[in-house]
């Protein structure tokens, strides 16, 4: 802060001789603070407080009624994206298979390109339709199953990667075809072509929806559930072709845009539409299918507001009615007195002492006011021999608390009483019924991803024996974990329990007694981090009538083991707009969570734990009580994977607490809560403002002068701000300087010394004007 020097005392007004202007008040007045000082805080109190008024009035006093809340809108968006991500692993798991039967096609031994074909029948996979086909000219070299047309394969170059195209049958039907290349034994580089149905799975198995892929061009490819008709808004799928379309190109676009669409309305019904593009980042993906995901439903009207005029009429007129008197307030009570005390400290430093200091009646500036008059006093001579200073009363401090008391008392009901949701404001039965079906849909994704994880070590399990060597199961394992990222390790245990080989990090929780058939496995039920494996028995030898039966030792290869990655099941669960999900065993401790979580704990609130108790083998819902508030909570158990003799008792709960969902009566009770924080937020820094400038300063001055009044003339008193403390302080130290010198004459003492000393003056000069020199 910048110190302004002490200026020196201003002469009286005599020196200027009778008849002469006084411009002293005049100049004072000219050099009052403009910028500083009391006034520009409550000035910008006051605009600032209007402010609030005005928004108040526009936040809260439009009122706008939805037939369809947008949180329902933006639930069909989250289940079109939710349909899409499935489409997408659905369409890579196709391309992975494809490449890991490449993979194992490449470790065979046949004569012929059909008996390569029919080996890859023998690896499980259930491809409609394949075929080896020659890179180099595009011919059908054999093919199995579902035949698909010739020109769909292009000659290409014996290591380039196609990626996955569409095609379309003779009977109008849409197939997937996926690629690779493939070295093979005997018969040189092939491509391997596999067929499979482009599916568009009903969301949550939900066959009331309307589920519809289109392609770049608006034509549907593919679709489940009822069709969409003139009434429920055909024009759907084209519309969400072409906002897709303008989102450029999604395949080079880091981006996965979505949406929803408005459909028609007819009996109280309106037709909805989220929409998703089906892309991935990955090469060869289902990015270059430029597919859009369209899922449709019809969902009854609501006669839901945003806004309340009611409350934006009386929360507008009573801070309007508020900052009038806080205004009002502050202006008499601190800046009209410590004006006239910056006026009457001026007058009285620079002489004048014909007129009383102005006695303001509360505060500090009734306790300047008197020493300023006790300071006049004393250099007229009339000023008793002790000052009594006041008693302190209410001063400037109290009353900019009771100003913020009032602006905290209109501001605190806004953010904690007024307009909040009511029992009655029900939660849309849509919402309730989308959070179901998503919690069954995220259900049967960790079931997908547990069944694809039994595929994979059951697939390198049919390619071993007992004859297999190391280097093979080691070929094997780091394929396999080298095309998915949902283990941490793979290995292989032998008959006696110990690991062959393995890969990948090395297991939390070793397998060492493999049970009969193949399955998934809780490998713990304690512990920091909960472990997960899938596993698959390598089938021994079959005896050859006449020949003795194989035997098999202590490094024969029994099982194939995969252990989780315990973040990719985290990520299975992830997916916006479902709030809290949790994988839970068969004890109902957390297993698994969108979110932070700590293992084996048990779900966080009593509510959602009774949900799934009571629901082990069924999907449910409620609205249930919870930590977050009222919440939309739903529970669904994990499918039954086929073709496994174990799997765990899991289930995936949900709860959406209601105060996150995008409805009327919660998008009135934020704006309302905005209106409040924001006359808060004034009230802080402007009441701040002026008690760090004015009301700090203005109580240190009061101790000066009444220290200076009572006999005090060591202290020197430096103005710091430009301002009305800093004028009386500056006034105050003058009075000082002249009472220290000891000046005590009265204003007509001094004009009759000054009119003597100025015509001896004037004498004198003329006696030295007529003197002889020396």
């Amino acid at each position: 802060m910048n110190t302004l020097s002490t200026p020196a005392v201003t002469p009286g007004p005599s020196q200027y001789g009778p008849g002469r202007p006084r411009r002293h008040r005049t100049r004072l007045r000219a050099d009052m603070p403009l910028l500083g000082g009391v006034r520009p805080p409550l000035a910008a109190l006051l605009c600032l407080l209007l402010a609030v008024v005005a928004l108040a009035m526009l936040a809260l006093g439009q009122t706008v009624a939805e037939d369809v809340a947008p949180a329902v809108l933006n639930s069909q968006q989250h289940i079109a994206s939710d349909t899409a991500s499935d489409i997408r692993a659905a369409v890579n798991q196709d391309v992975a298979a494809i490449r890991e039967d490449a993979t194992a096609l490449s470790g065979d031994q046949a004569t012929t390109d059909a008996a390569y074909l029919k080996a890859l029948t023998a690896l499980g996979t259930p491809w409609r339709g394949a075929a080896l086909v020659d890179p180099t000219t595009g011919t059908e070299l054999a093919t199995t199953g579902e035949a698909f047309p010739a020109s769909a394969v292009s000659s290409v170059a014996a290591n380039e990667t196609i990626p996955p195209k569409l095609v379309t049958l003779t009977n109008g039907q849409t197939r997937l075809l996926v690629f690779a290349s493939v070295d093979l034994q005997g018969q040189g580089t092939r491509l391997l072509v596999g067929s499979d149905l482009l599916a568009a799975p009903a969301p949550g198995g939900d066959l009331t929806r309307t589920v519809e892929l289109v392609d770049r061009h608006g034509k549907v490819v593919a679709g489940s559930g009822p069709a969409l008709t003139a009434t429920q808004d055909k024009r759907i799928p084209a519309d969400a072709s072409s906002a897709a379309a303008q989102q450029g190109d999604i395949a080079n676009s880091s981006t996965r845009p979505s949406g929803f669409l408005l459909g028609s309305l007819a009996g109280g019904h309106r037709t909805v539409a989220g929409w998703a593009d089906v892309a991935t980042v990955s090469d060869g993906g289902a990015d270059a299918l430029h597919l859009v995901a369209v899922v449709a439903v019809s969902t009854p009207q609501t006669s839901a507001v945003t806004g309340n005029s009611l409350v934006a009429l009386i929360a507008a007129a009573s801070l309007l009615g508020a900052a009038l008197l806080i205004t009002a307030l502050l202006v008499l009570g601190l800046q009209r007195p410590l004006l006239r005390l910056h006026l009457a400290g001026a007058r009285i430093a620079r002489g004048d002492l014909s007129r009383p200091a102005p006695q303001p009646r509360l505060g500090e500036a009734a306790r300047i006011g008197r020493a300023l008059e006790g300071l006049r006093r004393q250099q007229v001579g009339s000023s008793p021999k002790v000052f009594q200073p006041l008693k302190r009363t209410f001063g400037a401090r109290a009353l900019v608390v009771l100003c913020g008391f009032v602006l905290v008392a209109w501001s605190v009901p806004l953010l904690f009483v007024l307009d909040k949701p009511t029992s009655t404001e029900q939660v849309p039965a849509q919402l309730i019924s989308d959070q179901q079906l998503r919690t069954v849909a995220a259900a049967n994704r960790v079931e997908s991803s547990l069944a694809t994880g039994y595929t994979d070590v059951a697939s390198v399990a049919a390619s071993l024996s007992a004859s297999s060597t190391t280097s093979r199961m080691q070929q094997l394992l780091a394929s396999t974990l080298k095309e998915h990222s949902r283990y941490r390790a793979l290995y292989v245990l032998a008959q006696d329990g110990s690991v062959l080989t393995s890969v990948g990090l090395a297991p939390r929780q070793q397998l060492h007694h493999v049970p009969p058939g193949g399955g998934v496995l809780q490998l713990n039920t304690g512990g920091k981090v909960p472990s997960t494996a899938v596993y698959a028995v390598v089938s021994k030898p079959a005896p050859v009538a006449g020949k003795p039966q194989p035997v098999t030792g202590p490094g024969t290869p029994v099982a194939v083991v995969g252990e989780f990655d315990t973040s990719y099941l985290n990520s299975v669960l992830n997916h916006a707009g479902m709030g809290h999900v949790y994988l839970v065993d068969a004890e109902h401790k957390v297993i698994g969570s969108d979110g932070g979580f700590r293992a084996f704990q048990s779900l966080p609130d009593p509510s959602l734990t009774g949900l799934a108790v009571d629901n082990p083998v069924q999907p449910a819902n409620a609205v249930v009580p919870t930590s977050d508030g009222t919440a939309i909570a739903a529970a669904a158990p994990v499918g039954v994977i086929a073709n496994v003799s174990r799997q765990p008792s899991w289930q995936v709960v949900s709860a959406q607490p209601e105060s996150w969902l995008d409805l009327s009566a919660n998008r009135t009770e934020r704006l309302t809560m905005l209106v409040g924080l924001l006359g808060l937020t004034v009230s802080v820094i402007c009441l701040g403002w002026l008690f760090v400038v004015v009301v700090r300063p203005l109580r240190d001055l009061a101790e000066v002068a009444e220290r200076l009044a009572a006999g005090d003339r060591k202290t020197v008193l430096y103005p710091v701000h430009h301002d009305e403390v800093g004028s009386i302080t500056r006034s105050l130290e003058i009075i000082r300087q002249r009472l220290g010198s000891g000046g005590r004459a009265s204003a007509s003492s001094k004009a009759t010394k000054a009119g003597k000393a100025t015509n001896a003056g004037s004498a004198g000069k003329a006696g030295n004007a007529t003197a002889p020199r020396n």
